[in-house]
């Protein structure tokens, strides 16, 4: 289990318990209370499931490395990696899966 996956688990516990304190706060009356509930459950779900999504890519990272070991000649994941996915592929980092994009990411970061 990886952090992303028990932060993410945090998250949809305390988005469940969000939405049941916007109900019940619903209910009895006071819409101010309500409409923070609701904001605290919206902001927590989205967490969670940005967090899954790491904790899927971390997997999928994993998975990758462990197939190319059999196979050298395997594809690299789509998008290749994070910073690639957020730059358009104008950038890469130490863990993208395309070999060569790496070697050439890690060689301009150790450039004077």
């Amino acid at each position: 289990m990886t952090p992303h996956r028990r932060t993410a688990r945090a998250c949809t516990l305390g988005a469940g318990l969000a939405a049941i304190t916007t109900l019940y706060v619903a209910t009895v009356g006071h819409p101010w209370l309500a409409l923070t509930a609701a904001y605290t459950t919206m902001l927590l779900t989205w967490c969670a499931r940005q967090y899954r999504a790491a904790h899927r890519r971390i997997l999928a990272e994993h998975e990758w490395a462990r197939r190319r070991v059999v196979d050298p000649a395997i594809a690299p994941l789509s998008p290749c990696c994070l910073l690639a996915a957020h730059s358009s592929g104008a950038a890469h980092d130490d863990r993208c899966t395309d070999t060569f994009r790496r070697i050439v990411a890690h060689a301009w970061k150790d450039r004077p």
